[in-house]
């Protein structure tokens, strides 16, 4: 299959060339707007003889181009407003332009658009999943804090989980973990995820957060359009481009931790329809981590393996400590062509030093990592065309818990064309898809020539096709059908439908079933990890008994004790039937409720010991088979003094890929059935035009069915049963500020050598900024303002108030 696909992206991508560059005509670019100026998003603006719509963006843009010479009318809808305009003539070569003034009676609710749920355009109460937009204006109120996770901590059914300066966890809807990966996370389309895992390194997602247009994330599966990594949802950025954005941005910021930062952003247009943009950033501050070498900053030491309710110790204190260093820089070149295509060639690189990350196998530090890329896209109306290259260079990564330096060298490929079409009725709409995608993993220590997490080199290719379809059934009810075919050297071929109803019953008030079937594929870690985690057995002297006939068994230095990965890990499938509400209330509130229910079945736990109440955790490495040239009297001897040295560890003593011994203390299993369910309420209410309400509630429970004695005591889902979150916002021409507090119920927290519990806390950020002229502005960001000591994951730091200042001139 993956041959075909690649055939068929191959004459795809050569029928797209051709159709884009041969598209001419002229051209329609327009505007809808107030009476005051404010442009309009979310509007229908149909092209009526040509048959052709489009949605305005949320500056109330819109264009088409691709038209033949003659003149056109156009028509405007939104909800039950409607308007037109006649006489538009269209040349070719050239560009119409039209500014449409309407007098419409709507709230901002009306006019929010998102596109993720659907790879397109579309009001966010039509959308066919549970979408929550940060909106550009809320994300430049908060950009002085630099965090991006930050941007969705109150917002409804996000469950971010904080375990230091820059370790974040995003996830939705229960089942997370120390290293997450359940929520695709997207950057202009790149998968910005470190290949091994899986999972965000936020550290190195650095970036002016007031350059981001646009922020959507889809809670729920969303494999039927992106993939495996999105069997929670998808979180999904844009970026501005240098067109939206010229001139120039320096902000410093500092506070406590010892916290100096400084952001730059240049962009500009330099004639011919080429932009420019320019970011660089450094990032220095402290940070909540503290060694654990004898000491626990909370509950006690660990003193005994498989200790619960207590932090594992450290062979190694963090080093450095207290000093974070953050560098990124990225240039940007857009190409606009007068047919109405972009050309947008990109590349960047960020640099990560100090901060530590909790994992399965206990806390790494990074010492030394280099994070570039490189990207090109080139864009029609209907036609879109994205190319990038990520790379993970990893040399130094201290795993605290063992002491070993954990190189990892990754590099990720990957193409993509995608295609969006419409009726001239705006009664159908297609989009759909093929993408392809190469990655590669090494963990050769270069000081060393030695595997540090892995056995050997490991390469992967992958591709895939995604459809969806909009019908309207007439009027009140529209059908979504989806579906993407996915096929990688790591799994079987995958399928994942949806299937979905949205019910208006009215412009402004919908209702939604959705059925999704969503799969996770085990991450390289979970396929073919090998780290060390904790010191090696002291089996040296029984290494004897072997060189007595001239045999080595490997036992001279120790033998290691690993965490391994499981190589016969099934897909873990899922599937999810959800009801859902959105409404616009009196043109003052937007309401969403979304209430759903999930099967988990071969769910892939997290790292737990070699032998549960399950049986025998990874099959693969079976008792200790001692070397076949050894007599079976020095064999006996052997295995009866091993026991004896070992004691209970003998039990997990066993023969790595090229024989020699090793002790498997941790690996991955698939585990039954669990089910999930579910309540997410989210509420903005506008007051008027300066003050704005949020409130968001959320409800988890789980079971696991086919459960084993004890082992309910391993599988958790490190999600509250509930948690809530107030705030509210003023926003003027010159000062806004804003005050939003999240409660989170304790939970039981269970992730490799990590389990206790996280005590119930509530914690708040406050945000003000102050315009002193054009060009500057001022602002405060504070972190757990009222500093309520404590901890969002069991073994995480203990957080603190952080509070930051910033100036931020512009030009």
């Amino acid at each position: 299959m993956r041959r075909v696909l690649r055939a068929v992206l191959g004459v795809a991508l050569l029928l797209w060339t051709s159709s884009a560059w041969a598209q001419g005509g002229g051209r329609i670019n327009g505007v809808v707007t107030r009476q005051n100026g404010v442009g309009i998003g979310g509007v229908v603006v149909a092209v009526d003889e040509a048959g052709e719509a489009t949605l305005t963006a949320g500056d109330g843009s819109f264009n088409f181009s691709g038209l033949a010479p003659g003149t056109y009318s156009l028509s405007f809808t939104l909800g039950a407003n409607a308007a037109s305009e006649s006489g538009v003539e269209v040349t070719a070569g050239q560009a119409t332009t039209v500014q449409k003034t309407v007098d419409w009676n709507i709230s901002f609710a009306e006019t929010i658009t998102v596109v993720s749920a659907s790879r397109r355009a579309e009001r966010i109460v039509d959308a066919p999943a549970a979408v929550t937009l940060v909106t550009e204006a809320d994300i430049q109120k908060q950009a002085g804090h630099g965090q991006l996770p930050k941007l969705l901590e109150f917002t409804p059914g996000a469950e971010v989980t904080q375990s230091g300066v820059y370790d974040y966890n995003l996830n939705t809807r229960g089942f997370n973990s120390s290293l997450n990966r359940r929520v695709a996370t997207l950057v202009d389309g790149r998968d910005i995820s470190v290949p091994f895992l899986g999972a965000q390194e936020w550290a190195a997602v650095s970036f002016p957060l007031d350059d981001v247009a646009n922020l959507e994330l889809v809670r729920g599966p969303s494999a039927a359009l992106y993939g495996a990594n999105a069997s929670s949802g998808v979180l999904n950025l844009v970026t501005k481009a240098p067109a939206t954005s010229q001139g120039g941005l320096f902000r410093l910021t500092a506070g406590e931790l010892s916290t100096t930062n400084a952001d730059f952003r240049w962009a500009t247009e330099f004639g011919d329809g080429w932009g420019f943009k320019i970011l660089s950033g450094i990032r220095n501050t402290g940070d909540f981590t503290v060694s654990r070498n004898g000491a626990a900053e909370y509950t006690v030491p660990c003193t005994a393996t498989g200790q619960t309710d207590c932090l594992p110790q450290e062979r190694v204190p963090v080093s450095p400590l207290d000093d974070d260093e953050l560098f990124f820089g990225t240039l940007r070149l857009d190409k606009s062509f007068d047919n109405g295509h972009l050309l947008t060639l990109e590349a960047g690189e960020a640099t990560v030093e100090g901060p530590a990350f909790q994992t399965g196998i206990g806390r790494v530090q990074l010492v030394d990592v280099e994070r570039p890329f490189s990207r090109v896209n080139y864009s029609t109306r209907h036609w879109n065309f994205l190319g990038y290259n990520t790379t993970r260079k990893a040399d130094r990564q201290t795993a605290l818990s063992s002491g070993n330096n954990v190189a990892l060298d990754t590099e990720r490929t990957a193409f993509e064309i995608q295609t969006n079409w419409e009726s001239g009725n705006d009664k159908v709409r297609f989009v759909g898809g093929l993408s392809t995608t190469s990655e590669d993993i090494s963990s050769i220590d270069p000081a060393t020539g030695r595997q540090t997490l892995m056995f050997q080199d490991v390469s992967n290719d992958k591709s895939a096709a995604f459809a969806q379809l909009d019908v309207n059934l007439g009027g009140k009810v529209k059908l979504v059908l989806a579906g993407r075919a996915d096929e990688s050297d790591l799994h079987d071929s995958q399928f994942s439908p949806k299937a979905s109803l949205v019910y208006s019953v009215n412009p402004n008030n919908t209702l939604r079933l959705t059925y999704n079937e969503a799969f996770q594929v085990a991450n390289y870690s979970e396929f073919f990890l090998q780290a060390d985690i904790a010191a090696p057995a002291p089996t040296g002297p029984i290494e004897g008994i072997c060189a007595a006939f001239g045999t080595s068994c490997g036992f001279g230095n120790g033998t290691r004790v690993l965490a391994l990965g499981n190589a016969s890990l099934d897909l873990e499938e899922i599937e999810t039937i959800e009801i859902g509400y959105s409404g616009i209330l009196g043109g003052k509130a937007y309401l969403t409720l979304d209430v759903y229910q999930s099967d988990n079945t071969n769910f892939i736990t997290d790292l737990i010991p070699q032998f549960t109440a399950l049986g025998v955790t990874n099959p693969n490495f079976g008792p200790y088979q001692p070397p076949a040239a050894l007599p079976a009297a020095a064999q006996a001897v052997l295995l009866g003094t091993l026991q004896a040295a070992l004691g209970p560890s003998f039990f997990i003593l066993s023969n790595n890929l090229d024989g020699t011994p090793i002790l498997v203390g941790r690996s991955y299993r698939n585990f039954g059935d669990v089910d999930t369910e579910g309540i997410d309420l989210g509420l903005n209410y506008y007051v008027d035009d300066n003050w704005t309400v949020m409130l968001s509630l959320s409800s988890f429970d789980f079971t696991i069915n086919n459960s084993q004695p004890g082992f309910d005591d391993i599988l958790q889902p490190n999600t509250p049963e509930s948690k809530g979150s107030f705030g509210f916002s003023y926003a003027a021409l010159t000062w806004d500020f804003g005050l939003s507090a999240r409660w989170v119920d304790g939970f039981r927290w269970v992730v490799g050598p990590f389990v206790g519990n996280v005590e119930s806390y509530t914690t708040a950020d406050l945000y003000t900024n102050y315009v002193v002229n054009d060009h500057v502005k001022v602002g405060v960001n504070i972190a757990n303002a009222f500093d309520e000591k404590h901890w969002e994951s069991f073994g995480g730091d203990i957080l603190e108030r952080r509070a930051l200042g910033n100036v931020t001139f512009t030009w």
